[in-house]
């Protein structure tokens, strides 16, 4: 019964984390955010600052309410790295990316 379970819920994490991800690739291109990641006094830094800090409150929201344990929050960030790398981010982006909303979220 408890594998039923935990398949069920990969799923629900999966599908979180794809759709933070086209979120995120939807407001924010690749290459916007590089500049950001590179030089975050730009201009049009604003934006993609602002995305990365509603991404970074859904992720702890999604965290929180589904009592995500360690192999859960594994999976949801590297489900979400995975798919920005398949939007086009670069792979080194995808991961500092990743790096960033990780060190903010429990």
């Amino acid at each position: 019964m408890f594998k039923l379970f935990f398949w069920k819920n990969n799923k629900i994490i999966d599908g979180f984390a794809i759709s933070l991800a086209d979120e995120l690739y939807s407001h924010v291109q690749p290459d916007a955010m590089e500049a950001y990641i590179a030089n975050k006094k730009n201009k049009e830094a604003k934006k993609p600052e602002r995305k990365i800090k509603d991404i970074i409150e859904q992720f702890k929201q999604f965290k929180t309410i589904k009592s995500l344990g360690i192999y859960g929050k594994a999976r949801l960030h590297l489900t979400f790295t995975e798919r920005l790398k398949e939007l086009g981010y670069e792979k080194d982006l995808a991961n500092k990316i990743n790096e960033i909303i990780l060190l903010k979220t429990p």
